[in-house]
């Protein structure tokens, strides 16, 4: 394993050179956050003028979900820059300043693969210069990023490219770009290399945790492959690995002129006044990368391996079939989808603006659409549209993105949940390493291991087990897909309820405690029955039951031999959440996010203004404050809205809100929707806008790092949940009570019920919910329970 070039979140933090250009922006209500010249309004497109910047390129990303292109930067594209694979990554040993049992040993990293969209062009024997004029957009109906060039050659002589570029959200492993010359003033030669980039990226430091960790040492290397009888003319294949996780991909692409194959480098003739247009097919291939675990001998399995020339072979194949179906009909067959994908998940909302609301929330869910439409290993932070946290998946996925999929596309949501449960085997050997029973989830990481080095915000963050379960619960309420609990599902509850029952003990006050975790806000370390933690846990433990108790016969019989039920355990289960500690002040009438919150010191938020803390102050100066990075207990009300009254919610949402700093850009969406819901509707709004704006106006100064997949989903869940009124709290209750903007004059939405396509439209004056396909359901509407 390689060394790595690493920023310690504790030890770094206050390095002076990595803090002037990571402020945290707060958004104008008042004005269009984003040039209307540089970026017009369109409702089903996305558009920018003019040179493009770093934040550009993640922007303008394209995803399936397995391939990953980000857009044009105005810089260098290379293995850090350019195209990215799903789950395919390099490790390194991790370095800790002191050495302890039990810390994370090894570190991943998503690693760059060859990139396919990069050309140079040349004219008179000249390398083209800079561009007199550029563009890029995104269409949100086709599917496509459309990159757009204007080159001065000489007096009255002009070369127009377009390329454009479609990762194919219908097939995993396969992209198409077409390159569109226009010659103006005369005939030009254009000279054009093509061949695969496969730039080194420059290895820097830098002090900001959320970006990614670069190892000096490590990285992708080309395999030598004797790729005889590729079964396409004049393509160009390649084999590379990563040197430490020892991870294989491949990659191949042909291209052609007038339906003739040419090579990587070629010359094409451009009439004057008139276009030539070249397609290129690229596809990409590696083994689905199964999360390591133990097998019955307490062995770590290695990861399921493939010889490079068959994945070489497996390129060919797509190359075939894509050169045979031809760009045009790919093209058909990528609008299909998003036909499919709008018809099923697209939020209108009527605001009376001029449409740039309407067109940052298309951008939002066309991101989703893109970084889940294939979900082979799980979803990233990011997706795939950079490598910020080094490509890690958290809690971000179940909490924030999963709801989304549930209620809209439930098969999606299933493969995710399934890529959780195929990484118990390594969640089970975690657990052991930490003295628990059951399964513990990594905090943080690709191949099912612990990768958070920091251990105070990241593996003290045992919540992630409830919500996970939690979102096994949604999900098999919402689809009643009761053959995924009875065969996936129900591991998953078990074993995170085992965690539960280990971690926590019996108090001397007859209660059961859970101590020393970090919840949600990662301001707060390490501290005693966290409200979130302990009320998540509570239900985790509840359903873990309910699903056991729920199985019959054979189903309970399997289920009882394989995960080795002990008699009783249900029971001990329901006891341990009727006992939890859930921490309450009489007085105040609020639920205290800790039991030692009205003991600190609250932070000096007149003078100490500077965002967001972690780069500026050491963590224990903010550990020892009462300070939020992100909600805590305030998403706890909204998770688990039925088990809250109104004025509950209110007298919560008064005293955490203030403390919230939203340093993370998960805070906004949970605001908006439990501020709606008290009647706050002009600070509902103002989150509303931070969440929607999050990445496209930079409002957390690293958007060039990757998109906040988490904020999209939290965008979705904000008009859903908050302005849109939908609840079902985990599956225990489903209701709809809108919380309707006063300026907006309609919203509708849709859902997706127990295979029922239901369209949802909320004004001022009533809530109608029509059913699309499918059975009837009961839904409790503003109160009354109705049948759709």
């Amino acid at each position: 394993m390689g060394d790595v070039v690493r920023r310690h979140p504790a030890g770094e933090m206050m390095l002076e050179e990595a803090l002037d250009s990571n402020e945290i922006r707060k958004l104008d209500l008042q004005d269009d956050p984003l040039d209307a010249r540089r970026y017009p309004i369109d409702p089903w497109r996305f558009t920018e003028y003019g040179e493009p910047s770093a934040e550009s390129a993640t922007l303008f990303s394209l995803s399936n979900g397995t391939i990953g292109v980000r857009g044009e930067a105005n810089a260098p594209r290379n293995l850090g820059s350019g195209t990215f694979l799903s789950g395919f990554h390099e490790t390194f040993a991790i370095r800790h300043a002191e050495e302890a049992y039990g810390f994370a040993r090894v570190g991943q990293v998503v690693q760059g693969v060859p990139d396919t969209v990069d050309f140079k062009f040349c004219v008179d024997g000249k390398e083209l210069g800079k561009a007199q004029q550029v563009s890029q957009s995104l269409d949100f109906k086709d599917g496509t990023a459309t990159r757009s060039y204007v080159y001065d050659i000489d007096d009255g002589v002009s070369l127009e490219v377009d390329i454009v570029t479609m990762v194919c959200l219908f097939r995993a492993d396969l992209m198409a770009t077409a390159l569109t010359f226009k010659a103006r003033g005369r005939a030009l030669n254009v000279h054009v290399e093509g061949k695969m980039n496969t730039d080194q990226p420059v290895v820097s430091r830098d002090v900001d945790p959320r970006k990614a960790d670069l190892i000096a040492d490590g990285g992708l290397r080309k395999l030598e492959v004797d790729a005889i009888s590729r079964g396409v003319a004049d393509e160009s294949f390649g084999a590379f690995h990563c040197l430490h996780s020892e991870l294989t991909m491949g990659v191949g692409f042909c291209q052609q002129i007038d339906g003739e194959m040419v090579p990587a480098v070629f010359d094409v003739a451009v009439p004057d006044g008139g276009e030539k247009r070249v397609l290129r097919y690229a596809a990409y291939n590696t083994y689905r990368i199964n999360p390591i675990g133990i097998d019955e001998g307490l062995q770590v399995s290695t990861i399921e391996t493939q010889n490079s020339v068959e994945l070489i072979r497996l390129c060919a194949q797509t190359l075939n079939w894509a050169v045979a179906q031809g760009f045009e009909a790919l093209q058909e067959q990528q609008r299909a989808w998003l036909s499919r994908f709008w018809q099923e998940s697209d939020v209108e909302i009527d605001d009376g603006g001029d449409g740039r609301l309407r067109q940052t929330l298309r951008w939002e869910l066309f991101e989703l659409a893109q970084a889940t439409a294939t979900v082979p290993n799980g979803v990233s932070a990011k997706g795939l549209s950079g490598t910020g946290y080094s490509g890690h998946y958290f809690w971000d996925t179940e909490t924030y993105i999963a709801p989304f999929l549930i209620y809209t596309n439930p098969a999606r949501a299933r493969d995710i949940l399934s890529y959780r449960f195929r990484m118990l085997p390594a969640a089970r050997k975690r657990a052991r390493i930490m003295s628990m029973e059951g399964g513990l989830f990594p905090w943080r990481g690709i191949n099912g291991e612990e990768a958070s080095a920091f251990f105070e915000a990241g593996t003290a963050q045992y919540h992630i087990d409830a919500d996970i379960a939690y979102a096994v619960c949604q999900y098999v309420a919402v689809t009643g897909d009761h053959e995924f609990l009875a065969s996936e599902g129900i591991d998953i509850l078990v074993e995170t309820a085992r965690m539960w029952a280990s971690l926590g003990y019996m108090g001397w006050d007859g209660t059961f405690h859970i101590n020393n975790v970090t919840g949600p806000d990662e301001y707060t370390a390490l501290v005693d029955d966290n409200y979130y933690t302990n009320v998540m846990a509570q239900f985790n433990l509840r359903k873990a039951a309910d699903a056991l108790e729920s199985l019959e016969g054979e189903e309970l019989n399997a289920v009882v031999q394989r995960l080795s039920i002990k008699p009783g355990e249900s029971m001990r289960w329901r006891e341990i959440a009727e006992l939890m500690k859930l921490p309450y002040d009489k007085k105040l009438g609020i639920h205290l996010q800790d039991d030692d919150i009205m003991r600190r010191e609250t932070w000096d938020f007149e003078h100490d203004t500077e965002r967001p803390l972690l780069l500026h102050y050491h963590p224990m100066v903010i550990y020892r404050r009462r300070v939020l990075k992100q909600t805590d207990t305030v998403l706890a009300l909204y998770l688990l809205s039925s088990q809250f009254g109104l004025d509950v919610k209110r007298r919560d949402f008064d005293f955490y809100d203030p403390l919230t700093t939203g340093d993370s850009s998960l805070s906004a969406a949970s605001q908006c929707i439990l501020a709606a819901e008290v009647g706050y509707g002009d600070l509902a709004m103002q989150y509303f806008l931070e969440s929607l704006y999050a990445d496209v106006a930079n409002l957390h100064s690293n958007t060039s790092d990757g998109i906040h997949l988490a904020s999209a989903g939290g965008v979705w869940m904000s008009a859903v949940a908050g302005f849109g009124g939908l609840r079902d709290s985990g599956g225990e209750e489903f209701s709809i009570d809108p919380h309707l903007p006063r300026d907006w004059g309609s919203l509708t939405y849709r859902l997706t019920v127990h295979g029922s396509r239901l369209v949802v439209n909320v004004t001022h004056g009533e809530v109608s919910v029509r059913r699309l396909s499918g059975d009837p359901v009961t839904l409790k509407v503003k109160g009354e329970l109705r049948t759709v």
